[in-house]
């Protein structure tokens, strides 16, 4: 898995411990917010504070993949997001949709419960109207407890399959997130010494492990809104917001914190070196192998 060690930090940021103080309005949408659209996908990455290697597949700027490169299992869902009823001239538009190559196919249990993948394979049906070159089938898979459970499935799509998918993605990590991961506690909860049953995909094994340590800062910066959101790590896994939000799992923070539907292990980063939570478990997982 590949490791950014480069944080990217602009200076006017505005830090979280104001804008994520608790609020009597409902939380920024970014994705109805009317910014203009970036020019590539190199801006479109740093403004919406994705990693490098992340592919944007909507909007759209290059022609999207149809198959999953030699070697690589799926795409891990990144970000999904979708303009919702507030908009009601704009509702249903796919205003990003992004992922990132897994190369093996994880174990659905533990960390990387709550993940979201898709596949992209030759068509099934050979008397497809369009070219099987030009046309892909799509499966979408979920880590959840123990497995990876097929959520959607579509065959035959062109190459406008990205907009299609999206807000099939956005419902189930939408609907995964409320099942496993509302907001579990305040600050002033005292944690206890093992991660609840119910916090799956919790970074506890991190911790376990040595990879991060209890009271590490967190970091997630979103250039779009000119925020940068902090986390601390607990001792039981679980994160502690700025506004002292406690929630099970990067993913539960990333959509507590106004994400929309976006994978929280690719989303915040170690603030001592600016590792993605992504590369930690990835870490922990290739030492588990040797």
């Amino acid at each position: 898995m590949k490791i950014d060690r480069d944080i990217h930090e602009p200076p006017d940021l505005a830090t979280d411990a104001a804008v994520d103080a608790q609020r009597t309005e409902p939380p920024i949408d970014n994705t109805t917010a009317g910014a203009s659209r970036p020019h590539d996908e190199a801006t479109m990455r740093t403004r919406e504070g994705l990693p490098p290697d992340t592919m944007i597949l909507a909007p759209t700027f290059a022609p999207p993949p149809m198959r999953c490169p030699d070697g690589v299992w799926a795409m891990l869902v990144t970000a999904a997001d979708i303009i919702g009823d507030a908009d009601p001239d704009r509702a249903g538009e796919v205003t990003l949709f992004a992922g990132n190559w897994v190369t093996e196919q994880p174990p659905a249990d533990g960390l990387y419960d709550g993940d979201l993948v898709v596949r992209l394979t030759h068509p099934a049906d050979p008397a497809h109207r369009l070219s099987r070159d030009h046309t892909t089938d799509v499966e979408m898979l979920l880590a959840h407890q123990g497995q990876w459970q097929r959520v959607g499935q579509w065959r035959g799509l062109d190459d406008g399959w990205p907009n299609l998918v999206a807000p099939t993605a956005a419902a189930v990590m939408r609907l995964h997130g409320d099942d496993t991961d509302a907001t579990i506690a305040s600050e002033t909860t005292p944690p206890p010494t093992t991660p609840p049953k119910w916090a799956r995909g919790s970074i506890a094994e991190l911790l376990d492990a040595g990879l991060v340590t209890a009271g590490e800062e967190l970091v997630w910066n979103r250039p779009s809104l000119g925020i940068r959101h902090t986390a601390r790590i607990r001792i039981d896994g679980t994160l502690v917001l700025a506004d002292g939000r406690v929630l099970g799992n990067p993913s539960g923070a990333t959509a507590a914190l106004g994400g929309n539907h976006q994978n929280g292990w690719n989303a915040f980063r170690r603030a001592s070196d600016g590792r993605t939570l992504g590369d930690l478990r990835g870490e922990l997982r290739a030492r588990r192998w040797t």
